[in-house]
């Protein structure tokens, strides 16, 4: 018998006991099962509306110029062919399209960058990894522009080390696994990453 505080305690008063607590475990497991349907339902929306998803009504595809076996590249972009909200999902395949894109790009005397903003990590929003042409000229100078507007961006104190170098490594071992980020690789030189600290005060288009 269970422990209780009450000087007589009945058979009836533990039966009592343990159908409340069974209706209690009982009310728990239907708001989280309403909660999880919830949760679905708004993916399902959200991936029915999106305009990144390969299946989506919204994709305009006579932009793409590949399909990979989890990436496809459009024009300037590149998403995942499932609706995932990151780039390390698929990395290796990334690096595929990045380094024909730059060969592209070379061909014509031209540089780029590759951005990626990962935020609002709770509300899955699809993965973009953009792929930003420049003139040589520009291209060069842009690594002194960024390390400079990300060390100027974000919390003043922040938690993480504010400005990652991805000369070495790539953003999946760089960034600590959950956390939002902001990433820019130069061409296939590698580039800088930051973790957001405060996504109200990072904006989306600060790679742009």
């Amino acid at each position: 018998m269970e422990k209780t505080d009450r000087e007589y305690y009945t058979l009836d008063d533990m039966f009592v006991s343990k159908a409340a607590k069974r209706a209690r475990s009982g009310e728990e497991e239907e708001i989280q099962r309403r909660k999880a349907i919830h949760e679905h339902q708004q993916l399902a929306a959200r991936m029915e509306k999106c305009p990144y998803c390969f299946d989506s009504s919204e994709l305009s595809k006579h932009l793409i110029i590949a399909i990979g076996t989890k990436s496809f590249p459009t024009f300037g972009l590149m998403f995942l062919l499932s609706h995932h909200s990151f780039l390390l999902w698929c990395i290796s395949e990334a690096e595929m399209f990045r380094n024909a894109l730059v060969k592209m790009f070379e061909a014509k005397d031209l540089d780029c960058v590759f951005l990626e903003t990962n935020m609002s990590m709770k509300k899955r929003y699809h993965m973009v990894y953009e792929c930003i042409p420049l003139p040589k000229e520009v291209g060069d100078m842009a690594p002194i522009y960024f390390k400079k507007a990300i060390m100027e961006s974000d919390e003043e104190w922040s938690v993480n080390k504010k400005l990652i170098d991805l000369s070495s490594k790539d953003v999946r071992k760089s960034v600590p696994k959950g956390l939002p980020y902001f990433s820019v690789d130069f061409g296939l030189q590698g580039g800088f990453a930051h973790v957001i600290e405060d996504q109200h005060k990072f904006p989306h288009y600060f790679g742009k």
